[in-house]
């Protein structure tokens, strides 16, 4: 008789997006087969293509993963701090993004710097793109913050991907992404404050 645990299809796709998500990170999108998620993964080739159809499938679901946690680190800020206005609790989420040092957060920065010679990345940077706008719109709404939907701007939303990028490469990459420095990181909060009050003022 097998001792097996039969995981329901969410702890599945977990246990396989987590082992995708090191492969990732360890040998680049480019090098990672389908082979190689099902032997980390632990679960058949037919298994694994039961719920994913090719590695941008399963790098979509990893990144989607990362993103679903920015609402959730909102809420968890405005339990900690009460006092702080719902501006300063979205530019307090922005900052921390933009200079997050996870296995997410380096996903992410390889996918913005990738889809530049890989069109499935592009692609799939385009989708993502879109729903996360329309995500992140839709939590603005439900927090009656929509004075700061103009942080879902495609011109915002580029100066969010340069920041990231840039401070990727300023730490080192891979290596040593784990820097962070609070006077930059002021900085930052400074420019997104101004830009709220500026776009607020010109509606």
């Amino acid at each position: 008789m097998s001792n097996r645990i039969r995981l329901s299809k969410e702890e599945r796709r977990e246990q396989i997006c987590n082992a995708a998500r090191s492969l990732f990170i360890q040998k680049g999108f480019e090098n990672t087969t389908m082979k190689d998620i099902t032997e980390a993964s632990g679960i058949s080739i037919g298994g694994l293509y039961h719920h994913y159809k090719n590695i941008y499938d399963v790098l979509s679901d990893v990144i989607m993963t990362a993103e679903s946690k920015k609402n959730d680190i909102f809420l968890t800020l405005k339990t900690k701090n009460p006092n702080m206005s719902p501006e300063e609790l979205i530019i307090e989420v922005t900052v921390n993004m933009i200079f997050d040092n996870s296995e997410y957060s380096v996903l992410y920065v390889q996918l913005l710097i990738g889809m530049k010679e890989n069109d499935n990345l592009g692609v799939l940077y385009s989708e993502r793109k879109e729903k996360a706008k329309e995500e992140f719109l839709n939590f603005l709404k439900k927090q009656n913050m929509e004075k700061c939907s103009c942080l879902a701007n495609d011109d915002f939303i580029d100066f969010f991907h340069s920041s990231k990028i840039g401070h990727y490469y300023l730490n080192g990459g891979d290596s040593e992404y784990q820097k962070r420095d609070r006077n930059r990181e002021n900085m930052y909060r400074d420019f997104i404050k101004n830009y709220l009050e500026m776009k607020q003022n010109s509606d």
